[in-house]
């Protein structure tokens, strides 16, 4: 077999992640919509949380990004149990909009949903979270 004459990267396909002005309570977490990479194959996760406060957060607390998966195709990992942690961050003490990418994540071949966990801000944010699913390369003969 010959070698491809050079690879390229490929674009990403739009996934529903649950998540548009979704309202969080400090101490609260919330799971977003299933996206079924056991159909859809994908390599890599890239996305992006979109957030802000009506009053501003506490300084130096913490807000996460996780992927749960199921394994069996209908019972999902908790954070405790298999989840896998995709960013965690303190966001800043301000009340204007906010975005973060969350870049190049390998992903297993199971469906999966997203997880955001306002742990200790103090006040409840507004997220918003896209995401893109995609195959690594393509190769060009």
């Amino acid at each position: 077999m010959a070698l491809p004459d050079y690879t390229s990267l490929t674009t990403g396909t739009s996934r529903t992640t649950g998540f548009s002005s979704t309202v969080i309570a400090t101490g609260s977490e919330t799971a977003g919509s299933e996206i079924d990479n056991a159909t859809n194959l994908d390599e890599i996760l890239d996305c992006e949380i979109i957030w802000s406060y009506s009053v501003a957060p506490t300084a130096n607390k913490t807000m996460e990004v996780w992927a749960l998966y199921s394994f069996d195709g209908t019972n999902y990992t908790t954070r405790a149990d298999g989840g896998v942690l995709l960013r965690a961050f303190s966001p800043p003490v301000d009340t204007s909009t906010h975005r973060m990418p969350i870049l190049n994540v390998w992903l297993m071949p199971y469906k999966f949903k997203l997880h955001v966990r306002n742990v200790d801000t103090g006040q409840s944010i507004t997220a918003t979270v896209n995401a893109w699913t995609r195959k690594a390369t393509q190769l060009i003969d």
